[in-house]
């Protein structure tokens, strides 16, 4: 029984007893009665008040969304992060980000240690994945257009390296993601609409060209499908049948008409980062930032959620930008032990507030 239940029944005892206190007083004219019957409503004014206190505390800067936020990795005397775009993570506690505008990796062995770099080279990279399968990272090199395989985070070795797969030329790939039951990875070309699918660099590749009608960045992988994640209709295509190119479309709710590779609610609509299925929600994320705004409000609805994809096309979600600090952009999403994790970073002075958040549910603390 947790403090708000036996808040709720003391509260309850007190005001019956209170109203069975006074009707005996009213009916006797008993002062002491009363008197004891005003310091039980006191009692059961000061409990209310104790327990929406505690509500309060609990829920602080969470608005409605039953989500604890937990800045999780910042800047410090260890690391500067300068456009932080993705964290992932490794064998054991092991925990990677990309950091794009410092063009390398930082990792460490769990929560607890402090973050060191890796001197794997790279310009640029957005994402990186762990597979178990063969015990490799694998990084999208954005800038070099290529996407590189090595064994250990404190070596520069490269194990493989490409850039092409199935015979299609990489351009800024952004975005790569496993499913860890087949050990499929998936990949994308931004600007093309090319998914590529493959085991390891030169085994098993195929690719897909999906409708994402414009600039896509992310790819997500749940509940055994693959989603591509369009930035600028706001658009999420499910792969229902990757051999036979059928897919679903889902274009957000948009009140402008117009789209961009950056912008904000009122002046492009939705300009989706990435979207992650967590806890029966869906949450995704916007590149929304003062110098694409036009002067518009580049916090609203940076961070939304919303119950399925076609609550997506009908604009019911809810806003959850207010768990995010104000200017900061937020990037890739991951999960990871019940958890939800979110890099972000300061798109008009890098490195200014720029780090990862940690959400988890109420109940889930509990």
């Amino acid at each position: 029984m947790n403090w708000n239940t036996v808040v709720g029944f003391s509260v309850g005892f007190l005001l019956w007893a209170f109203l069975r206190n006074s009707a005996q007083a009213t009916r006797f004219h008993n002062g002491m009665k009363l008197g004891s019957s005003f310091a039980m409503l006191c009692f059961a004014i000061l409990l209310l008040s104790m327990q929406s206190s505690a509500r309060g505390n609990e829920l602080f800067n969470q608005a409605e969304s039953e989500l604890i936020v937990t800045n999780y990795a910042s800047n410090g005397r260890q690391i500067q992060f300068s456009w932080p775009t993705h964290i992932a993570f490794g064998p054991g506690k092991q925990e990677i980000v990309t950091d794009l505008k410092n063009s390398r990796l930082v990792f460490r062995k769990n929560e607890n240690e402090a973050f060191q770099v890796s001197p794997v080279v790279l310009h640029g990279p957005h994402s990186v994945v762990y597979n178990p399968n063969d015990r490799l990272y694998y990084v999208n090199d954005t800038e070099n257009n290529r996407i590189i395989a090595f064994a250990d985070l404190h070596s520069k070795t490269i194990t493989s390296e490409t850039k092409s797969i199935a015979g299609i030329p990489l351009v800024r790939p952004h975005d790569i993601v496993m499913d860890q039951v087949n050990g499929w990875l998936y990949a994308i070309n931004p600007n093309s609409g090319h998914i590529f699918r493959f085991t390891s660099i030169g085994s098993n590749e195929s690719a897909i060209k999906v409708p994402v009608q414009g600039y896509a960045r992310a790819l997500t992988f749940s509940k055994g499908r693959v989603y591509v994640i369009g930035s600028a209709r706001g658009r999420i295509v499910e792969i229902v049948d990757w051999d036979a190119s059928k897919f679903n479309v889902y274009d957000s709710l948009d009140p402008t008409g117009k789209q961009g590779p950056a912008g904000s609610w009122s002046k492009t609509g939705l300009v989706l980062n990435d979207a992650e299925f967590f806890d029966g929600f869906w949450y995704a994320t916007n590149y929304f930032t003062k110098s694409y705004s036009e002067g518009s409000n580049a916090d609203e609805n940076r961070f939304i959620r919303f119950k399925t994809l076609n609550d997506l096309v009908t604009g019911k979600w809810t806003d959850l930008s207010s768990l995010i600090p104000p200017g900061m952009t937020p990037y890739y999403l991951s999960l990871k032990d019940k958890s939800l994790f979110l890099a972000m970073f300061n798109h008009e002075s890098p490195g200014n507030g720029d780090g990862v958040l940690k959400f988890t549910t109420v109940r889930q603390r509990n």
